[in-house]
């Protein structure tokens, strides 16, 4: 491999723990992929009741980002999901937040007079991890509770990782869940064998493929070259960005990094020229000529 092969692998591999959780946000944006995802976390719904809620424009506001969610369209159920590979105590409170946001944007509720004496008519709410770690959950593990006196705030813990899923699940090539699974399995496995992680990535990519798992997202070209570049190239940016805001006492220049990345990235692919670029999305002549020699465009 060349030199700058090599550059342009080493920033993919320090993304490849960000495109694995986004590809689990990506692939349960799914309709479909939400009823598969629901069932393993115990419950049954029909796709025609769902209705994919999406609250990251609200979110990015305080710099939460849900993994998943959805709502009943007649708005009596709303479920959240977050994707964890550690074991979190305090996701309780991030599930608090989101369901404040939820219920701000809830059409149910904004049709209805909270100032008037009847009883408001409130959505169940649920909230769920799906666990995909290397530790054993513990039965203790399997629920978090925070207690904050008159509000109480519940969530279940859901061990997905491949080897744990039910055998009909995991032999199931059409259900998400196990696909999602077998390649982050597949993916840990050929990183432990020695494969650095972007080169376990593409394997595990394959192997899916082969394995006739998430076949319509790994047929969408699209989807592979956003993790496999996209997300790289986010971290690179955002690296730049912190030393900029080190240097400056600034955190806009970590911002601005993770907003442009995928436009320069296009304008880069397109050859345009870097000053152009570097003028139009507010970034410095040597971010654009660095990033340009680390991803070979």
């Amino acid at each position: 491999m060349d030199e700058a092969g090599s550059k342009r692998t080493a920033v993919k591999d320090a993304s490849v723990r960000n495109s694995i959780s986004d590809l689990f946000a990506y692939v349960f944006s799914d309709v479909n992929a939400l009823v598969d995802l629901y069932s393993v976390l115990g419950n049954e719904i029909s796709a025609e009741e769902i209705e994919y809620l999406n609250l990251q424009d609200f979110l990015q506001r305080t710099g939460r980002y849900n993994d998943t969610a959805f709502r009943t369209k007649d708005n009596r159920l709303i479920v959240f999901v977050e994707h964890q590979s550690t074991k979190n105590k305090n996701m309780p409170f991030r599930f608090l937040e989101y369901a404040v946001f939820a219920l701000k944007v809830s059409d149910a509720l904004a049709k209805q007079n909270r100032f008037g004496e009847k009883l408001m008519d409130f959505p169940k709410i649920e909230f769920y991890v799906a666990y995909n770690g290397k530790n054993p959950l513990a039965e203790a593990d399997k629920t978090l509770l925070i207690d904050l006196g008159s509000v109480k705030v519940t969530a279940q813990v859901t061990d997905i990782r491949f080897d744990n899923l039910p055998d009909e699940k995991a032999r199931d090539t059409q259900n998400a869940v196990s696909g999602y699974a077998y390649f982050v399995k597949t993916f840990k496995e050929s990183k432990a064998d020695g494969k650095p992680p972007y080169e376990a990535y593409r394997f595990a990519v394959d192997k899916s493929v082969e394995a006739g798992y998430l076949p319509d997202i790994w047929n969408r070209r699209e989807c592979v070259d956003m993790f496999a570049e996209t997300y790289c190239y986010d971290d690179q940016l955002r690296e730049e960005g912190r030393e900029e805001g080190r240097e400056e006492g600034r955190e806009e220049g970590r911002e601005e990094g993770i907003e442009v990345s995928a436009m320069i990235f296009n304008a880069l692919k397109n050859n345009t020229p870097l000053p152009e670029i570097a003028e139009k999305y507010g970034v410095t002549m040597q971010q654009v000529a660095k990033l340009k020699e680390l991803l070979a465009v």
